[in-house]
């Protein structure tokens, strides 16, 4: 590999991974959010459960969201509609996994859908090109 082709392979790799906690960190707001919004407000205590989420949510969008988004990008498929749908599926999944899809659990399958689509939206915009007049 020379060292044009070295740099560029880093730079991808630097920049998957700031879309990842980007992902991440979206998921911890994005709960805490609704968390807030079901009391009515926001408490010093939302700070630490946004701090646990993305604890738990990095891994998560690591073996999920990460995986999802190399599959779209081989097929060349990677657009802003295609990483929603890709999100709402990790989100599905995610409910699934922990709750095994329980009773109790499906009436938060929708909320988790909206979950993964605003984090795959994170790391869609964190990671795609930028216009070239927006580099300058």
């Amino acid at each position: 590999m020379d060292g044009g082709t070295e740099v560029a392979a880093r730079m991808a790799w630097r920049r998957l991974a700031a879309a990842t906690m980007t992902a991440a960190a979206a998921v911890a707001v994005s709960l805490v959010l609704r968390a807030s919004w079901r009391r009515g407000g926001l408490s010093l205590d939302d700070f630490g459960v946004a701090l646990l989420a993305f604890y738990f949510a990095l891994p998560a969008v690591a073996i999920l969201g990460l995986p999802l988004f190399l599959i779209l990008r081989a097929l060349r498929w990677v657009r802003w509609w295609s990483c929603a749908s890709a999100g709402a599926l990790g989100g599905a999944s995610v409910v699934m996994f922990v709750s095994g899809a329980s009773a109790w659990q499906a009436r938060d399958l929708p909320v988790w859908c909206v979950v993964g689509i605003v984090a795959a939206l994170a790391f869609w915009m964190t990671v795609r090109e930028k216009p070239a007049l927006a580099r300058a």
